[in-house]
Formats: structure tokens, sequence, C-alpha cells
């Protein structure tokens, strides 16, 4: 890196410098040095996190100058993380805005896009796919990930032909000529984070310029700017690291020699300039050469832990490079004490035959002791060898391995990398269920950082399409939507004239986080089956409505394309749905044609109901008659009933009545000839003997009343009875008779 960056200057106004191409050289390098001097802290940082991703002169163990043990945790938490957030080249998917169902030209539009976009992935996918896993991994790496969109064009002149297919002369004599144009195309562009410069700003919408640097040779420059450039301008070797001078040999640089040319968008003035540091004039300045809406060629940069106190990034390692450098520092110990971790101990020197037996290894065998008393007195075996205590080194190095688990169980919640997100169980009593709750729960981070991923690439094929809308030609970009074998055909120039529009267009595209991630087949297959069913209860309500009124077979359809219009991929089928409404509005509108045969069977069907129409009443007729005959029949009966319980009960009152004068009168004339009888002979007892008579008398009045009330009571019972027999009668037939009277619903 030119040590020029820190010789730049404080700008107060454009107005210090000339509106020549020296004058703008001067601008632009002064903006570009001191963007230079603010990122040098963040280039360094980002170097030193590449090596130690690599493993290359990035460890704390290297970086102190010895030789200890690097448990490289970071390059692991990174590709896991890579493989979690982009597994397949994704699947672009263009929709229409508010996804309106009768909006048949947007889209046409939408599907010609996403055909073009798809394609271009298929036919490019190597350099698609290199340029996302390359911003991924810069975004992990340094905090930064960038892609850049071009329009190129190859044309060729040819003679102007006539309707004869003659070439047509100019006034001069010579043909004329015009450019004709052989290809064109919107490639993506991958830009290292070190080759990426902008101006001071606290976040992207206040961002003023951009700055890109490429590698030119002298070749290069000389085809492009003119020879006199290419023989001012300096070249050097491109280096691997952004932060070193430059000038250091090293086995990584390039054996060309190259000049770093600078690519500068400046929003302000909308205005595209190219400078070489150290050569004198801007080389070249355009207007918007693109003519994008935004403006940058660019999305919003894919950047890491940034604040709105300066727009920079800042990596992911740097969060947690303490926690990294200890996970290094207790392995190293580790490593170190698990050397020391062996058999090893001290003998008396002058006991050969014990040496001799821990080199040979007898199996089964004795080894001979000379001198058997001296041995003993000695000790024997446990007095000539003292080994080396192992049981504190051991302690030692359990404790160590367990600070060191606990060390990375804090990283990875640090970072967000626990087991948890990578499937792991707990313990062996958890669930599939709980480990899947727990896994959704922490996977928060990841999520969110897939979104975003997903928002960048969609973003970068946002501005791919608005540069086919603007720049492609019409031809190019029916040839390359392939749409003359669709159903839709005949909408194709329409949406070609949107798509050339494309403010009024406004077609939004859109990449799901899920295409870029590892495909989850189950989801797919359950998101796909749970579509189908509800299409399939959709269509078996949808088909009693059509069978009852066939009118309304085309409403049916417009509201089923006004469901699917909600959902990803369906412009194709959409346009199958708009044939077929098509199709059953004619047929509704069309006038129905009689039919011979379908008269002669209706006209026999009509004499038919006729028929049994008068049956049914002559039927009913009857019915009616009898019913009259039997309910007049039941009001004799009961009115016969009535009246013979009513004489019945009359005979019976005028028998008892009959009966207690009868038994009166002669218990008065008893009465008078026992008095004239006993007159004479009790004149004494008179007074008790007419006690008693009457207390007899009063007896059996009393006797004849109760008798009177029960028959009484009897007959009223009677009476009634018969009457409720009546009415339930009358009430029977009188439903039946309602029963047939009325009317029989005509078969059809």
């Amino acid at each position: 890196m030119s040590t020029e960056a820190d010789n730049s200057v404080a700008i107060e106004s454009k107005k210090d410098f000339d509106d020549t191409p020296s004058g703008k050289y001067q601008y632009w390098s002064e903006e570009i040095k001191n963007s230079m001097k603010a990122r040098q802290p963040w280039w360094k940082k980002s170097d030193k996190i590449v090596n130690r991703f690599l493993g290359e002169n990035g460890a704390q163990s290297n970086e102190q100058g010895g030789t200890g043990f690097d448990l490289n945790l970071f390059h692991s938490n990174i590709k896991t993380l890579g493989d979690m957030l982009y597994g397949n080249t994704p699947k672009i998917d263009v929709s229409r805005r508010y996804a309106q169902a009768n909006d048949d030209v947007g889209r046409v539009a939408a599907e010609m896009m996403e055909r073009m976009l798809n394609l271009d992935v298929a036919a490019n996918g190597a350099e698609i796919d290199a340029v996302f896993r390359s911003t991924l991994q810069d975004r992990l790496l340094s905090g930064l990930g960038c892609a850049k969109v071009r329009y190129t064009m190859e044309s060729e002149t040819v003679p102007v032909l006539g309707p004869e297919g003659q070439p047509m002369m100019g006034e001069d004599g010579q043909p004329l000529m015009e450019d004709k144009l052989i290809s064109e195309d919107a490639p993506v562009d991958y830009f290292y984070w070190g080759d990426i410069l902008w101006g001071w700003c606290r976040n992207w919408a206040q961002m003023p310029w951009i700055g890109f640097r490429s590698y030119m040779n002298k070749d290069q420059i000389t085809e492009k700017w003119g020879e006199e450039v290419a023989e001012a301008v300096k070249y050097k070797k491109q280096t691997k690291s952004t932060s070193d001078d430059g000038e250091r040999e090293d086995t990584t640089n390039s054996a060309w020699m190259r000049a770093e040319v600078w690519e500068i968008w400046c929003k302000e003035t909308r205005t595209v300039h190219w400078i070489i540091m150290g050569y004198d004039k801007q080389l070249e300045e355009k207007d918007d050469i693109l003519e994008l809406s935004g403006f940058w060629p660019v999305p919003p940069f894919f950047i890491a832990n940034v604040t709105t106190s300066l727009y920079t990034p800042t990596p992911d390692f740097v969060m947690a490079q303490d926690l990294y450098n200890e996970v290094d520092k207790l392995q190293t110990r580790i490593a170190v004490i698990t050397e020391a971790v062996k058999v090893v101990g001290v003998y008396n020197a002058s006991a050969d035959n014990i040496k001799q037996m821990m080199k040979e290894g007898f199996d089964n065998d004795l080894i001979p002791v000379e001198n058997w008393a001296l041995f003993g007195e000695n000790g024997g075996l446990g007095g000539q060898v003292a080994w080396l205590p192992m049981q504190d080194i051991v302690g030692a190095l359990q404790q160590l391995i367990q600070i060191r688990d606990q060390t990375i169980g804090l990283l990875q919640q640090t970072t967000g990398m626990s087991d948890v997100m990578r499937g792991a169980l707990d313990n062996q009593y958890e669930g599939v269920g709980q480990t899947e709750a727990k896994t959704k729960f922490g996977s928060v981070r990841i999520q969110a950082l897939q979104e975003q991923f997903a928002r960048f690439a969609g973003d970068l094929m946002q501005i791919k399409a608005e540069v086919i809308s603007r720049h492609f030609s019409p031809e190019t970009i029916f040839k390359r939507s392939n749409m003359q074998y669709s159903v839709d055909e005949d909408l194709v120039p329409d949406a070609i004239k949107l798509i050339k529009s494309p403010d009024d267009a406004r077609l939004r595209v859109d990449i799901r986080p899920e295409s870029v991630a590892m495909i989850d087949h189950q989801a797919l297959k359950s998101e796909r089956t749970e579509y189908m069913n509800a299409v399939a209860t959709y269509m078996q309500s949808a088909t009693s409505l059509i069978a009852e009124d066939p009118a309304a077979k085309p409403f049916v359809l417009q509201l089923l394309q006004w469901g699917l219009a909600g959902f990803k991929g369906s412009s194709e089928i959409e346009g199958v749905l708009d044939k077929a409404i098509e199709a059953s509005q004619k047929q509704s509108e069309e006038p129905e044609k009689p039919d011979p045969a379908a008269a002669a069977a209706a006209a026999q069907a009509q004499a038919a109901m006729q028929l049994e129409q008068m049956k049914a009443q002559g039927k009913m007729q009857e019915i009616q008659a009898k019913s009259q005959a039997t309910m007049q029949a039941r009001q004799q009966d009961m009115q016969s009933d009535i009246m013979t319980a009513h004489e019945q009960h009359v005979r019976k009152m005028a028998e008892i009545q009959a009966g207690l004068q009868a038994k009166v009168a002669e218990i008065q004339t008893s009465l008078q000839a026992d008095l004239l009888m006993e007159k004479a002979q009790a004149d004494s007892n008179i007074m008790q003997t007419n006690a008693t008579v009457e207390g007899e008398i009063q007896k059996d009045v009393v006797e004849a009343q109760i008798n009177m009330q029960v028959e009484q009571a009897k007959t009223a019972n009677k009476i009634a009875e018969i009457g409720v027999n009546a009415a339930a009668k009358l009430k029977e037939t009188q439903a039946k008779m309602s029963a047939v009277k009325k009317p029989e619903k005509p078969s059809e």
C-alpha cells in the first residue's frame, strides 16, 4: 500500500481545485488518501484475522515466538457458519408489486425478467457462485463484502442493406455503414474488501462516493488510455495483504507489474472518475453510465457491526478475540503438560538387571539377580527404582482441560455457535421436540445473518435487473427470456415495453433466504403438500357450485387465480388460468342452440309430470273425502256416547232419590208403629227413644248422601274419559287430513 496515504491534507471547498484533469486528480487523490488513512486500522486487523483463519502467523503462540499448540476454533466456526448461510446457487424469484391477479402484462414481464436472471445464473453458475462465496467469506472474516454490476456490449460495423438485400450507397458513392449489436451482458464482479474505499459518512444513506481499485498491466493501460499514460504511470507487484506497503518481496506477490486504477463513483454529481495514484491527471470522467435509480452499481455493503458514529466495519473476530486467545493459551499449556505425562524415573546404577527388565520387556520370564541378600537389604525392586510422581501433573492437566472446555463453551455462546445450534442433545433424556425448540430459539442470530445475506444477494440481482431494463435491446430481452413458446406469447410485446420502462414496471426481485442456504427438503415438501391440499379442498367445494350454475365457472377460476398470485413462482401457471378463464367466459356468453332430441325428451318429461300431477290430485281428493266421512262418523259417535252417558246419569240419580224416599217412608212408618205400641208402655222412655230414632235417621241420611256423591263422581269421571278419547280421535283424524291435503312436489 502506498505510503502516500499519510500525506493527506484537509479539504475546505471543491473550488480550491481547478476544473481541469490535474485539478480533479488532486481533489480525488486527497479523498483517496484520507479514506486510506481511515481504513488502515481495519485493514491491519483484517489481514491478521485472515492469517488467523488460515493458521498462518496469526495465532497467539506464533506471535509470541513460541511453538505452542493453537486450537483453531475460529476456522471451524467460520466454516460451519459459511456452510449454514450459503449452500446453493440462489433461485431468483421476480414478482409483480402487490401481486395483482389482473395485471397480466406485469406478470409476463416479471416472468421474462426471472427467466433472464436465472438463465444468467445457470450459464455462469461458477462465476456467480464464486462471487457469493467470496462476498460471504469477506463478511465473516474482515467484516465487509461487496460485489458490483456492470454493462458490457459488443458491436460491429456492417453495411446497411436495402429491401433487396443489397448494400445501400451514400452520396459519396461509398456503402452506408451501421453498428450491429453482437452481444450484451450485465456481469457481476467481486471486489476484495481491501480494494474498496468510500467517503466519510455515518450510514449508507449519507455515502458521498465509492472507489473501486482494479489492477491493470501496461498493455491494458495502453489499450484503454494510450501509450503516453502507460509510460507515465507507476507499476508494482500486486500483494496478498492490503496493509503491506507493496514494495516488500514475497513469494505470494504477483509476477506482473500492475498499476492501481481507481474507479470513483460520485453520487453528488452522478459522475464516474478514473485516476491512478501518482499520475498527475484524471484519466477519464463520464456521466452516470448506468443511469440507475439508486446511482450506485453496488448494493449496500454486506457489513458487520457498523454503528452510526462512523460507517466502517468491525470484524466479528474482534468481539471474541480474547476468548479465542485464551483457548489457545490453555491448549498450549495442556500440550506442554501432556508431553510431561509419561513413565519416567531413576534407578540404582549398580542394578543393571532393572534397566534390562524395562528395556527388553520379557514376558513370563525371571531375571536372575546376583547377590540376592544385598538386593533384599536395599529394599528389593521398590528400593532400587523411584518413579516420577504423576498424580500432581495429571491433576493439573485435568483441571486445565476442564477450564479449556468451559472457555470453549463461553466462546460458543458469545459467537452464537453453541451446540444447540448444531443439533446436539444436552442429555440423553432430552426429546427431539425440545431440541428443535431450543435450536430455533438459539439460531436467531444465524437466521438474521442469513436474511442479511439473502437481502444483499437480492439487492445485487435487483441492480442487475435494472441494468437489463435500461440497456438491453428488446431483441436481446426476447431472445434471453425464451418466451416464443409460452402460452402468453401475445402479451410479450407489451411486457417488453413495460420492462424497458423500469420506473413504470416497479418490478421487485426477491431472493428468499431458503434459496441460498442449505435446502430443507422436508420443509419444502411440507409446504407444497399443504398448498396442494388447500387447492384440492377449494376445487372440491367449487365443483358443486359450478354444477348448479355453470356461469359461475369464470368467477371460480378468477378467485383461484387471485389466491395463486400470492405464491412464489406462480406466474407461469397463472397464464394457463388466464386461458381457462377466457375460454369459460366465451362459453358462458355464447347462446345455447336448441337440441331436438333434448326438446322431445323435455316434452315427454313434461307430459309424464302432468299425468303424475293429475293422479296425485285425484288421490288427494279421494283421501280428503274419506277423511271427511270418517270425521263426521267420529263426531256422531262422540255425540251419541255423550247423550247415553247423560241419560244413564239421570236414571241413576232418579233411582238413588226414589230409594232414599222409600227408605225414609219405611222408617217413618216403622217409627210410628213403634211409638204407638210403646207409647203406653214407655212414657218414661219416650225422650230416650226419640233421641235414638233421630240418631238412626241422621246416620242413614249421611250414608245416603255419601253414596249419592260417590255415584256422582263416578259418573263425572266416565263422562270426562269419554270426552278425552273423542278429542284424541278427532285430532288424529285432523292430522291425517292435513297430511293428505299437502301438495306433493312434482318429480323432475
